[in-house]
């Protein structure tokens, strides 16, 4: 599946920068993509950084958004090393790109900053693990963050990665070679951006973690729900629930909207 070493592996997910330092070529600016390679493979990363900078603004010009959300977080992942190799510090670097990023760039943007925070969550889970929740809301330092906190903040960013949903329906795949791993099956099994960032959301929601984050009311999946029901019926079932916030109630939806897209 396309993707699937790299963004369909939550735990796995920083290796998505070292994959694509791999293959750095992009139309254009081949030979700025070189420099950044040997660069790297100098153990240079300030010039890595040099190189990036002069990529971005071409990138963006041409929007070629792809290859601009690959220099960007390339970009905030060399700064975060050289100030200590902290997850916590490419988070903010990325979250202040966003900010500025042309609307078009924020969805894949927005999935590759969940992805870093669930990372941070996976380095430091025995903390998150281990902490209580405490009566007073949580601030904005994220080392002073709960589980369910950090579980909110993934999910926040994973719903503004899907909030286009129809103009990521209308995006080929294709238009992310420059930034998604080719796998070994067609395009068709994923053939858009929503479906892609969809399941990326999928994989958050079905993970073991959400469990221990649960509310006392939280929604179920009955057996005998539609949930094994035919199609048509899975499709027309509306959950009744309070806990709307419930990870199990988002997928059920996400899988809803996908079966709708592709009913044809």
């Amino acid at each position: 599946m396309r993707g699937k070493e790299i963004y369909g592996c939550l735990l796995c997910f920083a290796l998505l920068l070292s994959a694509l330092a791999s293959r750095c070529e992009a139309g254009p600016r081949d030979d700025l993509w070189k420099q950044y390679n040997e660069a790297v493979a100098k153990g240079l990363p300030r010039t890595a950084i040099g190189v990036l900078e002069q990529i971005i603004p071409g990138a963006l010009e041409d929007q070629a958004y792809a290859e601009s959300v690959k220099a960007i977080a390339l970009k905030a992942n060399w700064q975060a090393q050289i100030q200590g190799n902290q997850t916590q510090e490419k988070i903010v670097l990325l979250e202040a790109e966003i900010a500025d990023a042309p609307d078009p760039m924020k969805p894949v943007m927005e999935a590759i900053l969940a992805h870093w925070y669930w990372e941070y969550f996976q380095q430091n889970r025995w903390r998150f693990v281990n902490r209580t929740q405490t009566a007073e809301p949580p601030g904005e330092d994220i080392t002073t963050w709960d589980l369910p906190r950090i579980l909110a903040e993934i999910d926040l960013h994973f719903t503004l990665a899907l909030e286009a949903e129809q103009e990521l329906k209308a995006i080929p795949i294709a238009e992310y070679d420059d930034l998604l791993e080719r796998g070994s099956v067609p395009d068709s099994y994923r053939p858009t951006l929503y479906d892609f960032l969809v399941h990326e959301a999928l994989s958050f929601y079905n993970a073991g973690e959400q469990a221990g984050a649960e509310s006392m009311d939280a929604f179920e999946v009955m057996g005998d729900s539609p949930v094994f029901a035919p199609v048509a019926e899975f499709l027309a079932w509306a959950p009744e629930t309070t806990d709307t916030d419930s990870p199990k109630f988002k997928a059920i939806g996400l899988y809803q909207d996908l079966l709708a897209f592709h009913q044809d």
